[in-house]
């Protein structure tokens, strides 16, 4: 039912990536699209996407009071969907970069603070843009490109002088991109240039570029929120049980918390000021608890627990002691990375009462978040977690929260797409990858809920074990000539009460970004052609 490949509508990225609060920003999406004009779908009610005439021309329109952050945008037509795709959000007016500018004579001038943007275009491409600083000033220069962009680039920033001379140089800050900081020993004209090299490294000699390598920097002289903490909150979390951390900031930060989306978690801001923080929300209820100052151990009166806190000085060891029952599985969590901070955790855990190791584990394996070390005790009583760097790192931005719980048995189901389409026969096979956790041993009945009538889910069971323990398709089915584009979700029940409801449900993910998985997918049928 669906049309051919060639005719589907297909959004890379926007550019400018980055629009502005109080105004009308015009953009362009980036993409194939053979049957303009198409719907822009977003995540944020206070987000206006407004579809122009001419093919991949879009306005987005902002009120001065919108919260900075990303809006995930989906373009749709009749026969088919994009992929999501972020655009920034600046709270104040963004600047471009003025080609040419690969020479410290050609930099953009501007004026801080600000937020400028641009794209490494090709091989050997350098951008330059030109500051001013007062003696005594913190200057924080924070690229988004690889996060949250997904621009497929690794950036180098480098703060120089007139003569070329390198004062600060950046890369790898958060995540892949770079972010400098600067304390101007006198009143001086200095420059930021930036160059990149691919995402994946291969044997090109020099710098990359493509016109995927978009990116947006946020320079400024003021306040600047580096992250929130916690990372990760409970239900119902107040931003006033957050603590900003950034620099040149008053002693006490007020953030504001705007609300999550289908798409995004929640965002930890200041108004006015530039940074912003992702916190995902848990599905219990937890304490919050903060890492305490000097070697004294922080104590969590219960478990869920949420601790939190940097590692800053060398041999530093972060200690959280909590009572457990004997004989019952635990779990500690650690989130990081994946918010794209340089902590590599080592996580030990040991018994207050005689010092015995129950468990240690490490975050080596980079590419798997968030890091989890298991546990358990044969005696009731007060363990110790204990949270350091593995190669001794330190910094401000060492920062973590973990989660720690009773780890029961669960499952998770994941799909490697967030939208899906009907093909021409009227069916789809939908792989889902089923992890079971701690020891779950249930029969899964998996389908679709929140399809249109037309469409229906053949329901697909994964047993305790064998192939469709770990693995199975879930096929849709459109009746000829429905039509549809919109949202569904995958879900999994265990068994059933006697009216029919079933004793435990899990829901599918997509992992869109880190830290970011959503729930709910989108699915297109296109009318039969005869």
């Amino acid at each position: 039912m669906s049309s051919t490949a060639s005719a589907q509508v297909k959004l890379d990225r926007f550019y400018p990536p980055v629009v502005s609060v109080g105004g009308k920003t015009v953009v362009k999406a980036e993409g194939k699209f053979p049957n303009w004009p198409a719907k822009a779908v977003v995540d944020r009610d206070d987000v206006e996407v407004v579809v122009e005439k001419e093919s991949g021309q879009l306005s987005v329109n902002l009120s001065s009071d919108v919260a900075p952050g990303v809006v995930w945008v989906r373009l749709v037509d009749d026969t088919s969907a994009s992929k999501l795709v972020p655009l920034l959000i600046a709270p104040m007016t963004a600047v471009a970069e003025v080609e040419p500018n690969q020479k410290i004579s050609e930099a953009t001038a501007v004026n801080l603070p600000t937020v400028v943007y641009g794209r490494l275009a090709k091989s050997n491409d350098i951008d330059t843009f030109r500051v001013n600083l007062k003696k005594g000033q913190t200057f924080i220069a924070s690229m988004l490109a690889h996060r949250p962009l997904q621009s497929p680039m690794d950036a180098v920033m480098q703060l120089v002088d007139q003569r070329g001379n390198v004062l600060a140089q950046a890369d790898d800050d958060r995540g892949l991109d770079p972010q400098l900081v600067y304390e101007a020993s006198e009143d001086r004209e200095l420059f930021v240039r930036t160059f990149a090299f691919p995402e994946t490294p291969n044997s090109t000699i020099g710098y990359a570029g493509s016109d995927s390598f978009v990116y947006a920097i946020r320079m400024t002289n003021d306040v600047f929120v580096d992250h929130a903490l916690p990372l990760v909150v409970p239900p119902n979390h107040s931003p006033s049980n957050s603590v900003a951390y950034g620099w040149n900031m008053a002693a006490k930060v007020d953030l504001n918390q705007t609300a999550a989306t289908k798409q995004s978690p929640q965002i930890a801001h200041v108004p006015s000021a530039l940074g912003w923080q992702w916190q995902t929300t848990l599905p219990q209820d937890a304490i919050v608890v903060q890492e305490t100052d000097g070697d004294d151990a922080a104590h969590a009166p219960s478990l869920p627990c949420i601790f939190s806190g940097h590692i800053t000085e060398p041999n530093q060891t972060d200690r959280l002691r909590f009572k457990v029952k004997a004989s019952t599985r635990y779990e500690a969590v650690v989130h990081s990375r994946a918010f794209g901070f340089p902590l590599i955790a080592l996580r030990r855990v040991i018994n207050v009462a005689d010092g015995s190791e129950l468990a240690r584990n490490d975050d080596l394996a980079r590419d798997q978040f968030p890091a989890v070390v298991a546990f358990s005790s044969k005696v009731e009583g007060e363990v110790e977690l204990q949270i350091s760097d593995l190669v001794d790192g330190h910094s401000a931005r060492h920062a973590y929260s973990v989660v720690i719980s009773e780890a029961s048995a669960t499952v998770e189901l994941t799909v490697a797409e967030d939208h899906f389409a009907i093909n021409k026969e009227g069916s789809i096979e939908i792989p889902v990858t089923v992890s079971r956790k701690h020891g779950f041993d249930k029969e899964l009945t998996i389908t679709a809920e929140g399809l249109p009538e037309g469409i229906k889910a053949e329901p697909v069971v994964s047993q305790v074990k064998g192939d469709s323990s770990k693995s199975v398709k879930l096929k849709l089915v459109a009746d000829k000539n429905v039509t549809y584009q919109g949202p569904f979700r995958i879900i999994a029940s265990v068994g059933s009460t006697e009216d029919g409801s079933p004793l435990a449900s899990f829901t599918a993910t997509h992992a869109l970004q880190e830290p970011i998985t959503i729930h709910e997918f989108w699915l297109t049928v296109a009318a039969a052609k005869d």
